[in-house]
């Protein structure tokens, strides 16, 4: 799979994020006068899937009308009905992690169809996320959080004109960049622990809402070993102005409230 390359950049301050964490710990564990090494955990997840994934829907655009239809050129875009199929799959993840504080980033790919019969309307849909966060623990196992989402949005959108019976297309692509602030809470050993995590962002910088839950069961089946169960969900709306399908002008929005499970391993240093 290629990765945008918007994108491209992206693990490169992930890195950077995490290794001034890791920083913050061992300056952390020097005031402390720790010479522990057990103090920092990082964890590789190389195969985490999120699949199946649930639940999206693409607003699709209006067409032209004949002349004198109640409506004006946007008669026909309240008819029809509109079928959704998604697939997903979450690609890698790392965590570092102390007692105190820890960072995490991870990507997830996503894709989506939409189409409407009458008139007919056809959207494909490609998002790629790459989220960094960083989390501080305030008390018992509660954590504030903070970080940023970026999302690669492209848009495919295909409509057949009624009253000529032609077919124009257009593409709408960006990448946004949401901020992301939330809560995370952590309970249980270094052998099993329970993760849950609430996000909340986009605040019209990037996209319109972006919204995100987690909660996971990690068990250390082996010193090096880590298996990773749970469920997820995400939610964002993205509008998009002005969208040339042809000769045409329309706006796209895309909200898509992704949910399923997650299974995968991790390799724990």
């Amino acid at each position: 799979m290629r990765i945008p390359r918007p994108l491209r950049a992206a693990p490169r301050a992930l890195v950077c994020l995490v290794a001034l964490l890791a920083g913050i710990g061992v300056c952390e564990a020097a005031d402390q006068t720790s010479t522990s090494s057990d103090g920092v955990t990082v964890t590789i997840y190389p195969l985490l899937v999120r699949a199946p994934i649930f639940g999206a829907s693409i607003d699709l655009p209006g067409v032209p009308t004949a002349p004198g239809t109640p409506g004006g050129d946007e008669g026909g875009a309240a008819s029809g009905s509109t079928g959704v199929s998604i697939n997903g799959a979450y690609m890698a993840g790392l965590l570092v992690e102390s007692d105190r504080w820890f960072g995490e980033a991870y990507g997830l790919w996503a894709a989506l169809s939409a189409s409407r019969a009458s008139p007919r309307v056809a959207v494909d849909n490609d998002t790629y996320f790459v989220t960094a966060r960083g989390g501080y623990r305030l008390f018992g196992g509660l954590s504030a959080t903070g970080g940023v989402r970026a999302i690669h949005e492209k848009l495919n959108a295909t409509i057949t004109l009624p009253i000529i019976d032609r077919t124009v297309s257009g593409t709408a692509k960006d990448t946004l960049w949401d901020p992301m602030i939330g809560v995370d809470w952590r309970v249980g050993s270094k052998r099993l622990m329970f993760d849950a995590d609430f996000q909340g962002g986009g605040f019209g910088v990037g996209t319109d809402v972006d919204l995100s839950a987690d909660a996971r069961v990690r068990w250390r089946v082996l010193k090096h070993l880590e298996l990773r169960a749970g469920y997820s969900v995400v939610h964002f709306k993205w509008t998009v102005g002005d969208v040339s399908i042809g000769s045409l002008q329309r706006t796209l929005v895309t909200k898509q409230t992704l949910n399923g499970p997650e299974v995968g391993f991790g390799i724990v240093f």
